[in-house]
């Protein structure tokens, strides 16, 4: 029976394993091609063209997917050890308060928001779609899934962490109820107390050992969006046809084409920057308010002190005292480096506006800056090629 359990467990890796190399060759090929298309535009516009920031922007989606998915592929072990942590302390609470975290409205949570933000993607492709006049029946008919997929994929790890911290705030708050009653009657000795908040913080370090690289990551590449928008947006207005070929001018409609790309390419870079965003508001969030709920476990604790027989018990408090002073080692952290508190909001949001002002530093550069060509310059090939390449 064993040999057979461990025969479908290993095919069970093997078709993990397999899928997501298929995955992960699939965002390197498309981030390959993205690549290819911003060389294209900094070559011919620019590296602060509005085509060419917008490529950068929203290309770089693949490179996130595929980075992300590696390290959560090889983490695979701590994944488990994390779901066998919780069902562990899931058994201990249910077994002591009669409670239980409410999963199916967190799943709910995490499905709604991942199908809104599919469906939202998929709306705007399907505009785009319609309003170039693209017919069905071509190989591109799969963008209409991989598109939309591009963007679910950066935004599901993000829920997941989330998800995962309400689960603990869960446990922390329901610790903290338990702890007030003791004033009334005591229950529970602080030695179990000393227990579940073990468990509890056990937990915390397995969502640290799954999610610490991911979290450093996310906060990594959402920074740098962040700043190369901004300064985007300090730069001279420029279009895509502006300058142009007279020959382009004559033809009846390529004006209002190539604006339609542009307009379009701005649309995707924007549900990037707003995904940049949201990594840090959520990770910065969900990190503090998990590390608040577990001091406050200790704060409850203290409060114990003044009761007649705390005498018993200052032993147990002295030990929850300590283990909040190594917070730094299993709390919510970026890879240990420091705590997400609420300063770590305002720093990364101080070392954005910071960076943004150093940027704006080089706007002297004229590589920097948008290209100007005279018109013999920008040949009817290369706006053709930019009609036909520009792709979310």
């Amino acid at each position: 029976m064993s040999l057979m359990t461990n025969g479908w467990r290993d095919e069970k890796y093997f078709a993990l394993y397999t899928f997501a190399a298929l995955i992960i060759l699939l965002n390197c090929w498309l981030f390959k091609m993205n690549v290819w298309l911003m060389l294209f535009y900094q070559q011919q516009f620019g590296l602060m063209h509005t085509c060419t920031v917008s490529s950068i922007v929203s290309g770089i989606k693949p490179f996130v997917n595929a980075v992300v998915i590696a390290l959560f592929i090889m983490n695979i072990s701590a994944h488990y050890r994390l779901v066998n942590t919780v069902d562990t302390v899931d058994l201990c609470f249910r077994a002591a308060f009669h409670t239980t975290p409410p999963i199916r409205l967190y799943s709910l949570i995490f499905f709604f928001v991942s199908f809104a933000f599919f469906l939202g993607t998929f709306a705007l492709f399907c505009v785009e779609f319609i309003s170039f006049g693209s017919s069905l029946g071509t190989a591109a008919d799969a963008s209409f899934l991989i598109v939309p997929m591009l963007s679910l994929w950066n935004i599901v790890p993000l829920l997941y962490y989330d998800m995962y911290n309400r689960i603990v705030r869960f446990y922390c708050r329901v610790l903290i109820s338990s702890l007030d009653k003791e004033h009334h009657k005591r229950h529970f000795s602080l030695k179990f107390y000393y227990e579940q908040f073990l468990r509890i913080t056990n937990v915390q370090e397995a969502i640290g050992a799954l999610f610490n690289p991911f979290v450093f990551f996310s906060l990594a590449w959402s920074m740098a969006i962040l700043c190369l928008t901004i300064y985007f947006l300090t730069q001279p207005a420029s279009t895509l046809v502006d300058p142009i070929s007279p020959e382009f001018h004559k033809k009846p409609g390529m004006v209002e084409l190539l604006n339609k790309k542009v307009a379009f390419a701005l649309g995707w870079s924007l549900i990037q920057v707003i995904v940049a965003a949201l990594n840090i508001l959520v990770i910065c969030s969900a990190g503090m308010q998990t590390n608040e709920t577990t001091r406050e476990i200790v704060d409850h604790v203290l409060r114990i002190v003044p009761d007649a027989n705390a005498d018993l018990d200052r032993f147990q408090i002295s030990c929850f005292v300590h283990k909040m002073t190594t917070q730094f080692m299993w709390g919510m952290t970026v890879w240990r480096a420091f705590l997400l508190q609420r300063t770590t909001f305002f720093t990364l949001v101080s070392v954005i506006i910071t960076y943004a002002f150093l940027l704006l530093k080089l706007k002297e550069n004229p590589d920097l800056s948008p290209r100007t060509f005279p018109y013999h310059t920008i040949t009817n090939h290369t706006m053709a090629t930019v009609a036909t390449t520009m792709m979310p």
